[in-house]
């Protein structure tokens, strides 16, 4: 069994009054910065100088991201043709404030948009309803979040 620790280095970001801050990623140290703006801005009656993604953002951005690697990964296995131009989708987080006003992720849905030949329509549903059970963001938070999948199949456009 695999084990180990990934660290990620987080400072509240130098000359921000609305408690912006910045983590370095690995493997290179990208910089990404985070924040509020719109809902959560609005929610936590804050005014932020730069409105940057928030954490919310981030963490609806990575569990989507992961499921749909995960799903095209699960779709080559089951011999789906699968690429790029093929394969598009949307991670859309649902948030709520609870009874402590703080806002919490209740629910992320992916919305893939595959472009498929009828004969594959099958395989990749069958893959569609087990992928979420293979990704490992979408097993590190479920089922605090729920997570929800949706596959809308169109067939290629003839050159």
């Amino acid at each position: 069994m695999s084990s180990f620790e990934t660290t990620v280095p987080l400072r509240l970001t130098p000359g921000s009054k609305s408690l912006d801050r910045q983590a370095e990623l690995p493997p290179h140290g990208d910089t990404i910065d985070f924040g509020m703006h719109g809902a959560v801005a609005d929610h936590y009656k804050a005014v932020p100088q730069n409105p940057l993604p928030s954490t919310l953002d981030y963490l609806t951005a990575s569990i989507g991201g992961c499921l749909i690697g995960t799903f095209a990964g699960s779709l080559m296995r089951a011999r789906v043709p699968v690429s790029p131009e093929t394969l598009r989708g949307d991670s859309i987080g649902y948030v709520e404030s609870d009874e402590d006003g703080v806002l919490v992720l209740k629910r992320v849905t992916v919305r893939y948009r595959l472009e498929l030949p009828e004969e594959h329509r099958e395989a990749a549903e069958e893959v569609l309803a087990k992928h979420a059970g293979r990704c490992p963001n979408a097993r590190s938070v479920s089922p605090s979040i729920e997570i929800v999948t949706v596959l809308e199949i169109t067939s290629p456009v003839a050159a």
